[in-house]
C-alpha cells in the first residue's frame, strides 16, 4: 500500500497526543466539504450537520486504533457515507457519481472478470489468486496497480485514456455510452479499454510476489477499489487552481470532465466548499459546535 501523506500522519499523531489545536485545524479543514457532500444525500440541513458531527466523533474515538492507509479526507468521507447509509437508508443514494444515476451502472456483457479478457503474455502463468487465502493480497495488488495506471496517465498526459478508464471502471458506464459521451468511435473505445486493462494487468504481474500469478477480479472489485481510494479524484489544490482558472488547458478540461460529466460527488462537494471559502462564507459556528462536542474525546485517546 502507498504511504499516506506525511502531513496527514503528523496531524494524526498530534491529535493522538491530545493536541486540541491540531483537532481544531482538522475540523476547520474538512467540515465544509463533508457538509456539502452530506447535503447531496440528506434533505435537511440539521440532519446533514448531525451526520457530519457524528463522523468527526467516530473518527476521534477510533483514532488510537486507526491505521491510516489512505488520506484523512478519504477516511472521513468513508465514515460519512456509512453514517448516512445507517441513518437515512431511504434518502441515501448508492451512487458516488452523478453519471451513474443516468446510466444505472449497467454491466457490460462478459465483464465479470475484465482482467482475464486481456490476452496473457505468458500462457503458462495462472492469473487467478486463490480467493479464500489471498483476497487481501489481491485487493492490495489491484489498488497499487490502479494507482500506478492513473499516475502514468497523468504523467504522460494521456488524459483521454484516463477519461475512458474512469467512465468504464469507476462509473461502470457501458462502452457505447462512453463513446457517445466523448464523441469517439465505439471501436476506438474498445481498443483503449483493452489497452488500459492490459496495462493494469501488467502492473499486477510486476507487483505480485514471486511465484504468484496476477489478479483475476470482477468488475465490481475493480470499481470498488477505484472508488474506495478515489484514485482519479483531483487534489484539493488542483480543484483550487481550476476555480482560479490557472490550470493548463488539458488539465482544466480533465477537471471539468471529472466534475461535470462524471459528476464525482466527493469532488463536487470539495469544489463547492472551495468556492464558498473564496466568497467568504465560512462555517465558523458549525465548526465551533463540532469542536465543543468532540474535544472531550481527545483526553480519552
Amino acid at each position: 500500500m502507498s504511504d499516506p501523506n506525511q502531513t496527514d500522519q503528523c496531524m494524526l499523531e498530534a491529535i493522538r497526543r491530545g493536541d486540541g489545536q491540531a483537532w481544531a485545524r482538522l475540523i476547520d479543514e474538512y467540515q465544509g466539504r463533508l457538509l456539502r457532500f452530506a447535503l447531496t444525500r440528506v434533505s435537511q440541513q440539521a440532519d446533514a450537520e448531525d451526520v457530519v458531527q457524528d463522523t468527526f466523533t467516530s473518527f476521534v474515538r477510533a483514532i488510537d486504533k486507526l491505521q491510516l492507509k489512505v488520506s484523512i479526507e478519504t477516511y472521513l468521507f468513508g465514515i460519512l457515507r456509512n453514517e448516512i447509509v445507517n441513518r437515512f437508508r431511504t434518502q441515501a443514494a448508492g451512487t458516488i457519481c452523478l453519471i451513474q444515476d443516468i446510466y444505472h451502472t449497467r454491466a457490460e456483457p462478459n465483464a465479470d472478470n475484465p482482467l482475464e479478457q486481456v490476452a496473457a503474455g505468458d500462457p503458462g502463468v495462472s492469473w487467478c489468486l486463490r480467493h479464500s487465502e489471498q483476497e487481501q493480497l489481491q485487493r492490495e495488488v489491484l489498488e497499487q496497480a490502479l494507482r500506478q495506471f492513473v499516475a502514468d496517465c497523468r504523467e504522460t498526459s494521456k488524459l483521454r485514456d484516463l477519461k475512458i478508464a474512469e467512465l468504464l471502471f469507476y462509473c461502470k458506464v457501458p462502452n457505447q455510452d462512453v463513446a457517445n459521451l466523448l464523441a469517439l468511435d465505439d471501436g476506438l473505445v474498445r481498443v483503449i479499454k483493452h489497452r488500459c486493462l492490459k496495462r493494469i494487468r501488467d502492473y499486477c504481474l510486476k507487483l505480485c510476489p514471486p511465484g504468484d500469478g496476477s489478479v483475476c477480479c470482477s468488475q465490481d472489485l475493480l470499481t470498488e477499489t477505484w472508488e474506495s481510494h478515489r484514485l482519479s479524484c483531483p487534489k484539493r489544490s488542483t480543484l483550487g487552481a481550476f476555480l482560479l482558472e490557472t490550470l493548463a488547458p488539458e488539465w482544466f478540461d480533465y477537471v471539468d470532465f471529472h466534475l461535470t460529466t462524471v459528476g464525482c460527488r466527493f469532488c463536487r462537494a470539495s469544489f463547492r466548499d472551495l468556492k464558498e471559502e473564496q466568497d467568504g462564507r465560512q462555517q465558523d459556528d458549525f465548526g465551533r459546535r463540532i469542536m465543543a462536542s468532540t474535544v472531550g474525546f481527545l483526553s480519552q485517546t
